[in-house]
């Protein structure tokens, strides 16, 4: 089965980050590191299930986070 790739500029649309924090997170293990697609050249990409995986588990981990309730801040109504 052939993998697809998702191009940097498709993660940043994807992420909604900038270029900078997805290299920041890169670097500091936040995110998974790129596949580079051809062996002497720049051009790289993310397994698309990889994206996809991280997506889900930030999903998921915000249901771990969530308030169960919303505290009453007083008076408004």
């Amino acid at each position: 089965m052939l993998e697809k790739f998702v191009r940097p500029r498709q993660v940043q649309e994807a992420m909604g980050w900038s270029r900078s924090t997805l290299y920041e997170k890169i670097s500091r293990g936040l995110f998974p590191r790129p596949v580079k697609l051809e062996a002497c050249g720049r051009a790289v990409g993310w397994p698309e299930r990889e994206i996809a995986a991280f997506q889900k588990a930030r999903i998921e981990a915000r249901g771990d986070l969530a308030p169960t309730s919303v505290p009453d801040k007083g008076g408004r109504k």
